[in-house]
């Protein structure tokens, strides 16, 4: 087992880790810890140790969302700056986007090569997040960890090393749209350009910034809700919250026209670059809250809306904010679906379900259906998260999370009149080692709650 993937476990089990001087210690809920997983904590013990240690000497203590805590039982959030960035820009000879496309490619910087190099997270895809890789050490000589280093770490490269071992023209070109700038010798990017299932997508930097409303970062999330679409041939998909427009440029691979919406026009001026990066001429990109500048209806909705619960900014102010209780536009989202989407249609929404205890997310979805949530055949790929960590808002919830949960939730009209809510996260094991999603969330395949189970092979 990677570290990083055993990280992922502790995690996902709610198993709280942390330093003591040179021990190694640890809390757990009643049954978290098994056996095989105790053996492997023992085995671990010192690179664990050594992790921790190195994670101290960068100066960014670990994670958020692992597990591992400092000796004092505080946790280190993502850094806080404000500076105005300018957008990306489309150049006038789109040949020139193009051709920066297939260079990307030719020199291997893709998702498999990105996994190959960041390790795996079972359940988050490729391990973009570098507080969550800090044994990672890029190689000079390799292009793709260059790249990486640039483009997703935020950090400086040579210029002279990048035209060696890509071209020169690529410098020029990532000059050109912005997606770089020159210090000296050195390249340095205010944007992060990543590999998505055959896409390249552009958004702005992990870190919160102040000073704009920034398009969301590809967090695991995106390549989730990516990966559990399924890729049937559509009339027309609508993408809501469209950020970066990730979802609306995979499903126009699939669909004859698509519609990606969001409320903020700096995503809106992202997601019309990575449009044009990607060669997609058959979306429409428009401002709107949710659904209220888009007329008709659709077979394919995408969501991955704002859900944190936050109680200093309203919701859909930025990407995070759902609103106090981080359910305001998912439950606009799922009471629009009997009108917005088309009897044989299908939705997936992607999001935090910050349920108070002793509720589920069914019940919620049938109170936002006004009673009529057998209608529905509903697949439920979400997984508890107890132990949330809100990296953004600056009032973050603070009450109990225990029946909270994450993940996929899509749904499509009942075919036979009685419809079913199943849950299939399983092991939530979603993503192989080359960074694709071996989940699709198929009605049919998965069928109501006393069906077969799928194959996902």
């Amino acid at each position: 087992m990677e570290t990083a993937t055993l990280l992922s476990v502790l995690r996902d089990r709610n198993v709280r880790v942390w330093v003591e001087g040179d021990r190694l210690k640890c809390s757990a809920p009643a049954g978290a810890l098994d056996a095989e997983l105790r053996a492997t904590l023992a085995d671990r013990k010192q690179e664990l140790l050594a992790w921790f240690r190195q994670a101290e000497t960068l100066k960014s203590g670990p994670a958020d969302s692992l597990p591992i805590e400092r000796e004092d039982g505080t946790r280190a959030l993502l850094p806080t700056v404000s500076r105005e960035v300018p957008l990306p820009m489309i150049p006038a000879q789109r040949e020139r986007m193009s051709r920066f496309v297939r260079e990307l490619r030719s020199c291997g910087y893709d998702l498999a090569s990105c996994a190959e190099r960041l390790e795996v997270l079972p359940r988050l895809g490729v391990n973009f997040w570098q507080r969550m890789r800090m044994s990672w050490t890029p190689r000079k000589n390799d292009p793709i960890d260059n790249l990486i280093t640039l483009f997703i770490d935020g950090q400086q490269v040579s210029a002279d090393v990048i035209t060696k071992q890509i071209s020169s023209f690529f410098v020029d070109a990532a000059l050109e749209m912005r997606l770089a700038e020159k210090n000296g010798d050195l390249l340095q990017s205010n944007f992060c350009l990543f590999p998505c299932y055959g896409k390249y997508l552009v958004t702005d930097q992990a870190e919160k910034n102040t000073a704009i409303n920034q398009v969301m970062w590809l967090w695991g999330e995106s390549f989730m809700l990516g990966g559990f679409v399924k890729r049937i041939p559509r009339r027309r998909a609508i993408d809501l919250g469209t950020g970066s427009g990730v979802h609306a440029i995979l499903a126009s691979d699939h669909s004859a026209t698509v519609v990606g919406a969001d409320v903020s026009p700096r995503a809106i001026a992202f997601s019309n670059f990575n449009a044009a990066l990607n060669e997609k001429s058959n979306i429409d990109f428009v401002t709107s809250d949710l659904f209220d500048s888009i007329d008709g209806t659709c077979d394919l909705l995408v969501c991955n809306p704002p859900y944190a619960p936050d109680t200093a900014a309203k919701a859909s102010d930025n990407f995070w904010s759902g609103g106090i209780e981080g359910t305001e536009l998912l439950r606009r989202v799922v009471e629009a679906l009997p009108t917005r989407l088309d009897a044989d249609g299908t939705a997936y929404i992607n999001a935090l379900f910050p349920n108070p205890p002793g509720t589920k997310i069914r019940d919620h979805f049938d109170a936002w259906l006004e009673g009529n949530l057998t209608e529905w055949d509903v697949l439920d790929h979400t997984w508890p998260v107890p132990g949330y960590q809100d990296l953004f808002s600056e009032q973050p919830f603070q009450g109990d999370m225990s029946a909270w949960r994450f993940g996929v939730v899509s749904m499509r009209r009942s075919r036979t009149g009685r419809g079913w809510w199943n849950e299939v996260a399983g092991s939530g094991l979603f993503f192989r080692e080359d960074g694709s999603c071996s989940v699709i969330a198929d009605h049919d395949a998965y069928g109501s709650p006393a069906g077969p189970p799928p194959n996902n092979s």
